[in-house]
């Protein structure tokens, strides 16, 4: 049987959603990427699932910025005076690594934060950053709203910030699952290691073969299994 294609995928359930009967109470459904790189936000489009960039698409963080950036519904990320260019000199490429974020790179050793933008200099950039933040914001206090917050890491998972995350989402007026897929790269094949439910979060932890390499996996196999993992959470939800 042919391989089916994400992109076919994406078209029978926008169409499955169009043709659903309505329900009471019904508002949008989202799903957003809390990064923490540009991968997981890459599978929800991939799987037809993102419709709308946020802030989180396209910037490197850590589960602990994320998790800050919740808490003070984006303050320190948007404080521009903390936003610092790059010198080339220190870029792995002059097209790459462009901005940083002195809070997060004192908090969190991070050492660039915007890899293709730099909103400390471009205000197109700075605005465009505004504008993912502001349908994070819009979608998060729609009551009508449901909303899957997807985080992807490779990075070590300290369950306080899990935590943390799942209750600060729970004090926003929409209807928040956050979902967590813990990697863990180097493994002989792609596989659910372990699953943790609790109120308003999943984590997962998933084993596979090759690290990220920024939009996917060193191995079609662990794309392939992410894709089905992904799809089949979201249905579940």
């Amino acid at each position: 049987m042919p391989e089916r294609q994400p992109f076919t995928r994406g078209l029978r359930r926008a169409f499955r959603d169009l043709v659903a009967p309505a329900r009471p109470g019904d508002g949008p459904v989202n799903h957003i990427s809390l990064g923490t790189h540009c991968h997981m936000a890459h599978v929800l489009k991939t799987e037809g699932l993102r419709t709308w960039s946020g802030p989180f698409d396209w910037i490197f963080s850590t589960p602990g910025m994320v998790r800050d950036c919740l808490v003070d519904d984006f303050a320190s990320l948007l404080r521009r005076a903390d936003l610092e260019t790059i010198p080339i000199s220190e870029r792995p490429d002059p097209s790459l690594g462009r901005c940083r974020h002195r809070v997060f790179r004192e908090r969190y050793g991070l050492p660039c934060v915007f890899n293709h933008h730099d909103p400390a200099s471009s205000d197109a950039d700075y605005a465009f950053l505004e504008a993912g933040v502001r349908r994070f914001r819009t979608a998060v206090d729609d009551p009508a709203a449901r909303n899957h917050l997807w985080l992807m890491t490779e990075q070590a998972l300290d369950p306080d910030i899990v935590r943390d995350m799942a209750e600060t989402l729970a004090t926003r007026k929409s209807r928040n699952t956050l979902i967590v897929i813990g990697v863990h790269p180097g493994r002989s094949e792609a596989r659910e290691a372990g699953r943790v439910d609790g109120p308003g979060s999943r984590w997962l932890t998933v084993e596979v073969a090759a690290a990220s390499k920024g939009l996917r996996f060193g191995s079609r196999e662990d794309d392939r299994f992410l894709s089905s993992l992904v799809t089949r959470e979201a249905a579940e939800i």
